[in-house]
Protein backbone atom coordinates (compact mmCIF):
# COMPACT_ATOMS: atom_id res chain seq x y z
CA UNK A 1 0.00 0.00 0.00
CA UNK A 2 2.89 2.51 1.02
CA UNK A 3 4.83 1.54 -1.93
CA UNK A 4 1.39 2.24 -4.30
CA UNK A 5 1.44 5.34 -2.55
CA UNK A 6 4.86 6.36 -3.45
CA UNK A 7 4.36 5.77 -6.83
CA UNK A 8 1.23 7.86 -6.95
CA UNK A 9 2.88 10.65 -5.59
CA UNK A 10 6.13 10.32 -7.88
CA UNK A 11 3.75 10.18 -10.66
CA UNK A 12 1.96 13.72 -9.36
CA UNK A 13 4.87 15.28 -8.84
CA UNK A 14 6.77 14.06 -11.87
CA UNK A 15 4.03 15.73 -14.29
CA UNK A 16 4.11 18.78 -12.29
CA UNK A 17 7.58 19.36 -13.10
CA UNK A 18 6.48 18.43 -16.85
CA UNK A 19 3.86 20.98 -16.75
CA UNK A 20 6.27 23.47 -15.24
CA UNK A 21 9.34 22.78 -17.68
CA UNK A 22 6.85 23.06 -20.67
CA UNK A 23 5.17 26.19 -19.72
CA UNK A 24 8.49 27.80 -19.46
CA UNK A 25 10.45 26.13 -21.94
CA UNK A 26 11.99 28.57 -24.71
CA UNK A 27 10.63 27.83 -28.40
CA UNK A 28 13.60 27.64 -31.24
CA UNK A 29 12.26 31.13 -32.42
CA UNK A 30 13.02 33.10 -29.65
CA UNK A 31 16.01 35.38 -29.79
CA UNK A 32 14.96 37.60 -26.69
CA UNK A 33 13.21 36.77 -23.78
CA UNK A 34 14.81 38.01 -20.92
CA UNK A 35 15.92 41.68 -20.19
CA UNK A 36 19.69 42.02 -18.64
CA UNK A 37 18.69 45.61 -17.78
CA UNK A 38 17.34 47.47 -14.31
CA UNK A 39 13.89 48.27 -14.73
CA UNK A 40 14.38 51.38 -12.36
CA UNK A 41 16.81 52.70 -14.79
CA UNK A 42 13.19 52.98 -17.57
CA UNK A 43 12.52 56.93 -16.39
CA UNK A 44 15.62 57.71 -17.59
CA UNK A 45 15.91 56.41 -20.59
CA UNK A 46 12.32 57.52 -21.15
CA UNK A 47 13.92 61.27 -20.64
CA UNK A 48 16.61 60.59 -22.88
CA UNK A 49 14.20 59.76 -25.88
CA UNK A 50 12.20 62.52 -25.10
CA UNK A 51 15.55 65.18 -25.64
CA UNK A 52 15.62 62.73 -29.18
CA UNK A 53 12.24 64.00 -30.02
CA UNK A 54 12.72 67.81 -29.29
CA UNK A 55 15.75 67.64 -31.61
CA UNK A 56 13.89 65.78 -34.59
CA UNK A 57 10.95 68.63 -35.05
CA UNK A 58 10.91 69.78 -38.87
CA UNK A 59 12.83 67.01 -40.13
CA UNK A 60 12.03 64.54 -42.87
CA UNK A 61 9.39 61.81 -42.51
CA UNK A 62 12.06 59.37 -43.15
CA UNK A 63 14.25 60.50 -40.68
CA UNK A 64 11.86 60.66 -38.17
CA UNK A 65 10.79 56.76 -38.78
CA UNK A 66 14.46 55.54 -38.81
CA UNK A 67 14.49 57.79 -35.03
CA UNK A 68 11.11 56.42 -34.25
CA UNK A 69 11.95 52.33 -34.96
CA UNK A 70 15.40 52.59 -33.09
CA UNK A 71 14.16 54.46 -30.14
CA UNK A 72 11.29 51.80 -29.84
CA UNK A 73 13.43 48.78 -30.81
CA UNK A 74 16.93 49.19 -28.91
CA UNK A 75 15.69 51.43 -26.30
CA UNK A 76 12.41 50.43 -24.97
CA UNK A 77 11.93 46.65 -25.70
CA UNK A 78 14.87 45.92 -24.20
CA UNK A 79 13.46 46.59 -20.87
CA UNK A 80 10.16 44.53 -21.55
CA UNK A 81 11.67 41.18 -22.70
CA UNK A 82 10.71 38.64 -19.56
CA UNK A 83 8.29 40.84 -18.37
CA UNK A 84 5.35 37.76 -17.59
CA UNK A 85 2.34 37.46 -19.72
CA UNK A 86 -1.43 36.99 -18.72
CA UNK A 87 -4.79 38.13 -20.27
CA UNK A 88 -6.00 40.41 -18.09
CA UNK A 89 -2.21 41.93 -17.44
CA UNK A 90 -2.22 45.57 -17.27
CA UNK A 91 1.19 46.37 -15.68
CA UNK A 92 2.86 49.87 -16.47
CA UNK A 93 6.70 48.92 -15.38
CA UNK A 94 8.83 46.33 -16.98
CA UNK A 95 9.53 42.80 -15.64
CA UNK A 96 7.07 43.95 -12.84
CA UNK A 97 3.58 42.14 -12.93
CA UNK A 98 1.66 41.00 -15.87
CA UNK A 99 1.34 42.55 -19.25
CA UNK A 100 -1.28 41.15 -22.02
CA UNK A 101 -0.56 41.80 -25.71
CA UNK A 102 -2.74 44.68 -26.53
CA UNK A 103 -1.26 46.48 -23.39
CA UNK A 104 2.02 45.72 -24.20
CA UNK A 105 1.79 47.27 -27.65
CA UNK A 106 -0.25 50.63 -26.00
CA UNK A 107 2.39 50.87 -22.80
CA UNK A 108 5.32 50.84 -24.95
CA UNK A 109 3.98 53.30 -27.82
CA UNK A 110 2.70 55.93 -25.13
CA UNK A 111 6.36 56.12 -23.28
CA UNK A 112 7.77 55.90 -26.70
CA UNK A 113 5.77 59.53 -26.48
CA UNK A 114 3.13 58.84 -28.90
CA UNK A 115 -0.39 60.39 -27.59
CA UNK A 116 -2.55 57.68 -26.89
CA UNK A 117 -5.50 56.12 -24.20
CA UNK A 118 -3.11 53.68 -23.28
CA UNK A 119 -6.17 51.73 -21.80
CA UNK A 120 -9.10 52.47 -24.26
CA UNK A 121 -6.93 51.67 -26.83
CA UNK A 122 -5.48 48.40 -25.61
CA UNK A 123 -9.26 47.50 -25.39
CA UNK A 124 -10.14 47.22 -29.21
CA UNK A 125 -10.07 44.90 -31.18
CA UNK A 126 -6.35 45.13 -33.13
CA UNK A 127 -7.90 46.12 -36.44
CA UNK A 128 -9.19 48.86 -34.95
CA UNK A 129 -6.31 49.81 -32.60
CA UNK A 130 -4.68 49.88 -36.02
CA UNK A 131 -6.97 52.32 -38.03
CA UNK A 132 -6.54 54.81 -34.85
CA UNK A 133 -2.95 54.70 -34.65
CA UNK A 134 -1.91 54.99 -38.14
CA UNK A 135 -3.51 56.67 -41.47
CA UNK A 136 -5.31 54.23 -44.12
CA UNK A 137 -2.35 54.23 -46.56
CA UNK A 138 -0.05 53.04 -44.20
CA UNK A 139 -2.78 49.96 -43.49
CA UNK A 140 -2.06 46.11 -44.81
CA UNK A 141 -4.58 43.21 -44.96
CA UNK A 142 -3.62 39.74 -45.63
CA UNK A 143 -6.01 36.75 -46.01
CA UNK A 144 -5.23 33.48 -46.28
CA UNK A 145 -1.93 34.28 -46.72
CA UNK A 146 1.53 32.07 -46.16
CA UNK A 147 4.07 33.26 -43.76
CA UNK A 148 6.73 33.54 -46.82
CA UNK A 149 4.03 34.82 -48.84
CA UNK A 150 3.19 37.39 -45.64
CA UNK A 151 6.72 38.20 -44.91
CA UNK A 152 7.86 39.29 -48.82
CA UNK A 153 4.62 41.44 -49.31
CA UNK A 154 5.85 43.10 -46.55
CA UNK A 155 9.28 43.53 -47.09
CA UNK A 156 8.19 44.99 -50.18
CA UNK A 157 6.33 47.50 -48.03
CA UNK A 158 10.07 48.78 -46.55
CA UNK A 159 11.86 48.02 -43.57
CA UNK A 160 10.45 49.85 -40.26
CA UNK A 161 7.99 49.25 -37.57
CA UNK A 162 4.71 48.05 -37.71
CA UNK A 163 1.66 46.66 -35.32
CA UNK A 164 0.30 43.70 -36.36
CA UNK A 165 -3.58 42.40 -35.77
CA UNK A 166 -3.75 38.18 -36.07
CA UNK A 167 -7.66 36.64 -35.59
CA UNK A 168 -6.31 36.55 -31.79
CA UNK A 169 -3.72 38.74 -30.84
CA UNK A 170 -1.41 41.66 -31.27
CA UNK A 171 2.21 42.75 -31.47
CA UNK A 172 5.25 44.60 -33.51
CA UNK A 173 6.47 43.41 -36.49
CA UNK A 174 10.18 44.87 -37.03
CA UNK A 175 11.57 44.63 -40.97
CA UNK A 176 15.48 45.67 -41.06
CA UNK A 177 18.21 44.36 -43.08
CA UNK A 178 19.42 42.46 -39.87
CA UNK A 179 16.43 40.26 -39.94
CA UNK A 180 12.76 40.55 -39.25
CA UNK A 181 11.35 39.55 -36.01
CA UNK A 182 8.03 39.92 -33.98
CA UNK A 183 7.67 41.32 -30.61
CA UNK A 184 5.33 40.86 -28.58
CA UNK A 185 3.62 39.50 -25.12
CA UNK A 186 3.59 35.93 -25.67
CA UNK A 187 0.32 33.66 -25.15
CA UNK A 188 2.21 30.98 -25.97
CA UNK A 189 5.61 29.44 -24.37
CA UNK A 190 7.46 30.96 -22.76
CA UNK A 191 4.63 33.34 -21.76
CA UNK A 192 6.45 36.29 -21.47
CA UNK A 193 7.31 39.48 -23.54
CA UNK A 194 9.60 37.98 -26.56
CA UNK A 195 11.11 38.78 -29.42
CA UNK A 196 11.00 36.23 -32.06
CA UNK A 197 12.10 35.24 -35.75
CA UNK A 198 9.32 36.47 -37.97
CA UNK A 199 9.39 33.24 -40.16
CA UNK A 200 9.42 30.80 -37.24
CA UNK A 201 6.53 32.63 -35.17
CA UNK A 202 3.64 29.98 -34.10
CA UNK A 203 1.33 32.63 -33.68
CA UNK A 204 2.23 35.00 -36.80
CA UNK A 205 1.73 31.44 -38.87
CA UNK A 206 -1.41 29.71 -37.87
CA UNK A 207 -3.23 33.28 -37.92
CA UNK A 208 -5.39 33.46 -41.02
CA UNK A 209 -6.06 37.13 -41.32
CA UNK A 210 -3.31 39.54 -40.80
CA UNK A 211 -3.46 43.40 -40.87
CA UNK A 212 -0.21 45.15 -40.19
CA UNK A 213 0.13 49.64 -39.98
CA UNK A 214 3.82 50.62 -40.49
CA UNK A 215 3.95 53.24 -37.90
CA UNK A 216 7.21 54.21 -39.20
CA UNK A 217 6.09 55.56 -42.57
CA UNK A 218 3.28 57.38 -41.25
CA UNK A 219 3.64 60.80 -41.28
CA UNK A 220 0.70 62.29 -39.50
CA UNK A 221 1.69 59.42 -36.29
CA UNK A 222 5.57 60.73 -36.66
CA UNK A 223 4.66 64.47 -37.11
CA UNK A 224 3.05 64.36 -33.86
CA UNK A 225 5.36 62.49 -32.08
CA UNK A 226 7.89 64.87 -32.23
CA UNK A 227 5.48 67.60 -30.55
CA UNK A 228 6.28 67.86 -27.40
Amino acid sequence: MKKAIKIVFFLIFATAIGIYAYRNSVRASVVEYKSELDPDDYPKTLDSIKQIRSQLNGKSTSEIGKSFTNQLTNKIFPYWYGTNWDFNGTSQKPNEGNIACGYFVTTTLRDLGVAINRVKLAQCASEEMIKKLVSEDNIYRFSNKSIQEFEKALKEKGNGIYVVGLDNHTGFLYLSDEGNYFIHSSGARPFKVVKEKFIESTLLIKSKYRVAGKLSSDKKLLTNWTKL
